[in-house]
């Protein structure tokens, strides 16, 4: 597993448990993968690494040496390196001290409260990936698009569960996650979207603790309702939850692909 040293920006080979911090975010036009620029004086000019920079510096302020982030820690051009990242990400996130949240469509003076807020209309919170990056972690803190400090998810229970229809509990107390029936966590997903549409379902892997081979297709809907299927045959081998059949995999996958 490769942490970042939050101090040089480095990238260490840990082979150890050690505390750290973990960044959620929606990726931005232009940004990549930095796995083999870290460390150089290049990468600090790349679209989106200023979200590297503060992720590092909230940290060390936190009193962390380390942070994983999805764009400097994963080698997204190694086909296994990927695969390893997709499926570990519930327990990344689950094992971090504290998750950054960064939504760059917030305005930092706002009330996350109002009704009509950025907050609640944020794309963050209909992206397939980050419904784990929301559940898994215990302490997870939001910060606007000039990394104001919007709350935290505790401090804001009540409007994320109005905003996802995911119950409170879930999100206080991420050890209750498995707990609730497989469709009530099958509904979370609803309405979310992604690049490739079969990450709609390769984002439900963790909540549920299976795993899938990561193949991409086309992105359409029959491959998305395909690769439900075989989630839906994993979930089976798990569990004697009935609830699972009340999903209608026969009409399609449990989120559109459009």
């Amino acid at each position: 597993m490769y942490l970042l040293n939050a101090e040089t920006q480095h990238l260490e080979d840990v082979h150890e448990q050690r505390p750290y911090a973990i960044l959620s975010h929606a990726w931005q036009n232009g940004e990549r993968d930095y796995f083999q620029q870290i460390g150089t004086r290049s990468v600090r000019l790349e679209p989106g690494y200023e979200k590297v920079e503060m992720c590092c510096r909230l940290a060390q302020q936190d009193g962390l040496d380390y942070v994983w982030i999805d764009t400097c820690c994963a080698d997204a051009n190694s086909r296994g390196a990927h695969s390893e990242s997709r499926m570990s990400a519930y327990t990344w996130f689950q094992n971090a001290q504290v998750c950054y949240t960064y939504l760059n469509d917030v305005d930092g003076d706002e009330d996350p409260k109002e009704k009509r807020s950025q907050f609640r209309e944020s794309r963050w919170f209909k992206r397939s990936w980050t419904l784990q990056e929301l559940l898994a972690p215990k302490h997870v803190v939001f910060f606007a698009k000039d990394w104001t400090m919007i709350g935290t998810k505790a401090g804001l229970s009540s409007v994320i569960s109005a905003i996802t229809g995911i119950h409170k509990d879930a999100l206080a107390y991420p050890e209750r996650v498995p707990h609730f029936s497989v469709a009530t966590r099958l509904s979370w997903a609803k309405g979310r979207t992604s690049t490739k549409g079969e990450d709609k379902v390769y984002a439900l892997m963790g909540l549920f603790g299976v795993n899938l081979p990561i193949v991409y297709e086309d992105g359409q809907k029959e491959a998305v309702r395909k690769t439900f299927l075989k989630l839906q045959n994993k979930i089976m081998e798990t569990t004697d939850d009935q609830s699972i059949f009340a999903w209608c995999p026969a009409t399609g996958a449990p989120v559109s692909s459009e």
